[in-house]
């Protein structure tokens, strides 16, 4: 298990890199490279691991994504669904770029808690 301030190192798994750290309270998943039908196991062990840590926050970080389809979309409101369920917040950041036009094209983005890139979610 990964202490706070500490990181994990990094999983690789065809095209997708995902690093957990501590920030305080929050455990962040940052997410490089592509999440789609081929990635999206690798991403899904990742979540379920971070979630099974319990943190008070969990920040998924996909604001580092070349690529994301409807599989990274589906992950989303799964983890935000997970985090409702158990009376635990979740956040993700987006960045600028074709991540976040996706979330904001299907009209999630006010679903969610949405950190700007480098922003710390308060309590």
């Amino acid at each position: 298990m990964t202490a706070p301030g500490d990181s994990a190192p990094s999983e690789t798994s065809d095209g997708l890199r995902v690093t957990r750290s501590w920030e305080s309270d929050r455990l962040v998943l940052v997410l490089r490279g592509d999440l789609d039908m081929d990635t999206l196991a690798i991403a899904q062990q990742e979540v379920t691991a971070a979630e099974g840590q319990a943190p008070p926050v969990l920040v998924l970080d996909l604001s580092q994504l070349a690529f994301v389809d409807s599989s990274g979309v589906r992950l989303v409101l799964l983890a935000q669904q997970e985090a409702d369920d158990t009376s635990r917040r979740f956040a993700v950041r987006l960045g600028h770029g074709s991540t976040r036009r996706l979330f904001d094209m299907l009209g999630i983005t006010a679903r969610l808690e949405v950190l700007d890139d480098g922003e710390v979610s308060s309590p």
